[in-house]
């Protein structure tokens, strides 16, 4: 490198306070200004003469250096920033409803869930996510372990799925979803990777998942599948395996539905006959007490009226006490997420990125459809947890990670835009 290069790129990174942000401004002003040298090298005169052109033609360092600091700082989503802690905030209000909030521990657990879910946000958000890129087989990796120890080393049984719990801890088999879903994103973006080994790998991470609960499996299915679609593998050849994938899913539900235990399975037929149900709380009796809610709620304890009113069957209990119009506010809120994170991948062009967001829209939708569409009876009833509402430190992580990643893309943003158009150019 010319020291007149060195010189001048010393002085532009000095006005620059990311470290990203430098790394990225000093492989662009490289590109930049072999591109002008080209250009004099072309014209017939010296390489010394054409370098000089080249950094002369630039302009002052200082001055560039000082407006790129400007376009490439990294930048906080506070859309998605107020949308996250609001949600978190309004996970308190269902322990109030249920009279927890005083003299209780789920209060105090709530506060820590809460408190750990922010921590992981907030930390990820300085993560470079873009260094995981690279590291599919890793997290791959990683997710296996992991469901290979909880289906080893399980020690109860909580609404039907195996957990390891410790104290009032529990992990469980959703906890692996965030190693999948860097897993799946790192594979589906790189032009090596082949469907055989696909094939392989999610069959072989289908059955550990299948070891746990049909829900968990349902959201890992359709977050990979959605996801294969996004990538850059053959559609025809991606439609012959989501066929066959189905079909394979579905004979697995069905040997499933051979061992789940009895009242989960009056879950399922309760929807089809939610009349005719032997089930001790049946989708007749979540519909009458949503209808019974009015615009604004019976403000009476659920706690002993509903059970697993702070897990499984959060909203109705917020509906009940609450009311139709609170209900209604939280779910806009909620869904709020999602339209925030289509925006945001809207605008980003790179391959890994897209993977990344479509797969957090997939997971994070599934839940909020999934739990409140249980209670208004589109759905059967199933253990699906609501986005940061339901109590539980694995509602609140899980989906702590997905906005940590958020966070994390739009802070890069600018240097991914900036990526894509020059790879456009070339």
């Amino acid at each position: 490198m010319g020291e007149q290069r060195k010189s001048f790129l010393e002085q532009v990174q000095s006005q620059i306070k990311s470290k990203e942000a430098k790394v990225f401004v000093s492989a662009e002003l490289h590109h930049h200004l072999n591109k002008v040298k080209n250009y004099w090298l072309q014209k017939g005169i010296s390489e010394d003469q054409a370098e000089e052109k080249a950094v002369t033609q630039m302009g002052n360092p200082i001055s560039i250096g000082r407006n790129l600091n400007r376009i490439y700082r990294p930048k906080i989503d506070w859309v998605t920033l107020v949308l996250f802690v609001a949600a978190l905030l309004l996970g308190f209000l269902p322990l109030l409803s249920q009279g927890y909030m005083s003299g209780n521990h789920f209060s105090m657990y709530k506060a820590i869930f809460v408190v750990l879910g922010g921590i992981l946000a907030l930390g990820l958000m300085f993560i470079d996510y873009r260094k995981m890129a690279n590291k599919g087989w890793l997290f791959y990796l990683l997710g296996t372990l992991l469901l290979l120890f909880l289906t080893r080393h399980f020690n109860t049984f909580v609404d039907g799925q195996a957990v390891f719990k410790v104290g009032p801890l529990k992990m469980e088999g959703l906890m692996a979803i965030p190693f999948f879903l860097m897993a799946w994103a790192g594979f589906f973006q790189s032009n090596h990777f082949r469907m055989w080994q696909f094939l392989l790998l999610f069959v072989l991470s289908s059955y550990f998942f299948l070891q746990f609960s049909l829900t968990t499996l349902f959201i890992y299915v359709t977050m990979t599948f959605t996801m294969i679609w996004w990538s850059k593998l053959n559609k025809k050849k991606i439609a012959i395996v989501l066929g066959s994938g189905f079909a394979l899913v579905a004979a697995w539900g069905i040997i499933r539905w051979m061992t789940v235990a009895y009242y989960q399975k009056q879950r399922l037929l309760s929807f089809i006959n939610p009349y005719n149900s032997e089930e001790y709380f049946g989708l007749s009796k979540v519909h009458h007490l949503f209808m019974d809610a009015g615009w604004f709620g019976k403000h009476l304890l659920v706690d002993q009226m509903i059970p697993q009113a702070n897990t499984n069957f959060v909203f109705l209990s917020f509906a009940y006490y609450y009311g139709w119009l609170f209900a209604t506010i939280l779910f806009l809120v909620l869904s709020l997420v999602v339209v925030r994170i289509t925006f945001i991948a809207k605008r980003i062009g790179d391959s890994y990125t897209k993977l990344l967001l479509v797969g957090i829209m997939i997971i994070y939708t599934i839940q909020l459809v999934g739990h409140v569409g249980m209670i208004v009876g589109f759905f059967p009833m199933t253990n699906m947890s609501l986005p940061f509402i339901s109590y539980g430190l694995m509602p609140v992580l899980l989906n702590a990670f997905l906005i940590g990643i958020v966070l994390s893309i739009y802070r890069r943003k600018d240097l991914l835009a900036t990526n894509t158009l020059r790879g456009q150019q070339q």
